[in-house]
């Protein structure tokens, strides 16, 4: 007779513990799709406008191989080979929605959510899924979720690190497919943002303490590798000046990296500046991680969360090398930190993993009390942003810094030409018009008799019409707003749409609104009125 001992980890989880993990894992991407599709519109703005020439050259066939390689390039050190092939493909059959990015971008995080996942041993998959799942759509990674193009670039980045972390423990007894994992894992994170290029010395590594001796294997890999940093070898080094973007710093702040590696925990991140705050989890990130090491285990099972937790401290280092504060959106990948650390703790002593697995889960669920504080991008994503882009023949100076959030802004010209012409993102084939937005362009009046109009999210508060929300207008009786629109001349459609309430208290007699609607030069009009009971 044969007998089985199964340790803690090895030991089955139970159905409903399985659909229990399931179930939690699955809150926090949902909550982050609410806020994502629920806040912003849809316009494109900031960096778009250094993308567009080079997706319109592709739409009017103009795009030459050498041509896509120069422009599918930041100037600060990234490369975009991977990302412009989906601007094309979204401008060519979805007007270039900000939906359709936003929403890939979700999806790129919960594909590596899945491979992490698989990625953890035995049962304490289950019990560490609904945790990772947390850290992935933190609230703190809002500024990225909601807006495209670091979406994407972030997004398709770790899922290249995820596959190199999903191979090295799925395919470690076969040197070939493994190579080729961690090359295609390799030139994905390469070509969509500079970070990625971390990935190869990290996955090299992997592959010496897996001793890999296969030619083969080393082949594929380092062929990979040339592929996946050539452009930037190319461009940096040989065809364009460096810009002041890459001027190293003086000296390396290890304060600086342990600011970045902390942020996942902290609110307020949704502008620039160090945290002291950040920089004391950082360090206690650190210190557990030097506790795991210095235990002296030596079998392979850590390799995949220490690629992780290396890749991670690697991009660190590469950005306090190279910018000279923390930006808002480098929160997203300091999160895969915690995530390896998560992997590591899940094959550590029951003493460690126990602390250290409610140590990181207690940090990430306090920092999900709020979002808006941790949000950067969605302020050029407002209404007043869209109409700014919309109106840009006739949009006022300040229209500038509302499109592009870059000292002194931009022209909103430099993007809403291009686009128009295309007839794409607010010029596409489905527009939305809002009297809020359109405030800001000067097509809305307001007479008021007894005070002014304002704008506000619970009918008390006064609001800032160029705020990310879409919020409601608060008239006094007797009051009128005017709002003029012009519809594009091949319109098949149109439906105009208003809810009308009274304010609580009210008691005017007439409580409710009348709505006209005219066009000019015709006789056709339309005019209803709403009246409403007390307190509706």
């Amino acid at each position: 007779m044969t007998h089985v001992t199964l340790t803690r980890g090895e030991r089955p989880t139970s159905t409903l513990a399985k659909a229990a993990a399931l179930l939690l894992a699955l809150l926090p991407p949902a909550r982050m799709a609410w806020i994502v599709f629920t806040n912003g519109e849809n316009n494109l703005s900031n960096d778009y406008g250094l993308r567009v020439p080079l997706v319109v050259s592709i739409l009017d066939g103009t795009c030459s191989l050498g041509k896509y390689f120069r422009e599918a390039w930041v100037a600060g050190g990234h490369s975009m080979i991977a990302l412009i092939p989906i601007y094309y493909v979204n401008a060519r059959f979805f007007d270039w929605s900000v939906w359709v990015e936003l929403g890939l971008g979700l999806a790129l995080a919960a594909a590596t959510l899945v491979l992490l996942a698989s990625a953890i041993p035995g049962s304490a998959r289950f019990l560490l899924l609904p945790l990772l799942s947390l850290l992935l759509f933190s609230t703190s990674r809002v500024t990225v979720f909601t807006f495209g193009e670091p979406a994407l670039q972030y997004g398709l980045s770790q899922l290249g690190v995820a596959i190199g972390v999903y191979a090295l423990v799925r395919l470690r007894e076969r040197p070939i497919a493994l190579a080729t994992a961690l090359a295609v894992g390799g030139i994905l994170a390469s070509w969509s943002w500079g970070g990625g290029i971390m990935t190869w010395p990290v996955f090299g590594v992997a592959l010496l303490f897996f001793r890999v001796r296969s030619a083969g294997a080393w082949a594929i890999f380092l062929s990979g590798g040339v592929v996946g940093v050539a452009q930037y070898v190319w461009l940096l080094f040989f065809r364009a000046p460096v810009p002041r973007a890459l001027t190293v710093a003086p000296s390396l702040k290890f304060r600086a990296i342990l600011d970045l590696l902390g942020r996942p925990f902290i609110r307020g991140i949704g502008e620039y500046g160090p945290s002291l705050e950040s920089q004391i989890f950082g360090l206690a990130g650190i210190a557990v991680l030097a506790i795991l090491l210095f235990r002296g285990r030596t079998a392979p099972q850590p390799v995949p969360a220490l690629v992780l937790i290396g890749w991670s401290l690697l991009v660190a280092t590469q950005i306090a090398l190279f910018r000279s504060e923390a930006a808002p959106w480098y929160v997203y990948p300091m999160a895969i930190f915690w995530a390896g650390l998560l992997l590591l703790l899940a094959d550590a002593p029951a003493r460690y993993r126990a602390g250290g697995v409610l140590a990181i889960a207690v940090l990430s669920l306090i920092v999900q009390s709020t979002w808006e504080d941790k949000s950067f991008y969605l302020r050029s994503r407002s209404p007043a942003s869209a109409a700014c882009l919309r109106e840009w023949r006739t949009a006022p100076p300040e229209c500038g810094e509302r499109l592009f959030q870059w000292k002194g802004g931009a022209s909103p010209a430099w993007l809403g030409e291009p686009l128009e012409h295309h007839h794409l993102s607010v010029f596409g084939s489905r527009r939305t018009y809002l009297l809020q937005g359109d405030l800001a362009v000067g097509r809305v009046a307001v007479d008021s008799a007894n005070t002014s109009a304002l704008f506000s999210s619970d009918g008390v508060t006064t609001g800032d019409p160029n705020d990310f929300h879409r919020l409601d207008l608060i008239l006094a009786p007797g009051s009128t707003v005017r709002w003029r629109v012009d519809l594009p001349p091949s319109l098949k459609s149109a439906q105009f749409l208003t809810r009308v309430h009274a304010v609580p208290g009210d008691d005017t007699l007439a409580r409710g609104a009348r709505v006209s609607v005219t066009a000019e030069g015709s006789p056709a009009s339309l005019e209803e009125r709403a009246f409403l009971p007390r307190e509706t």
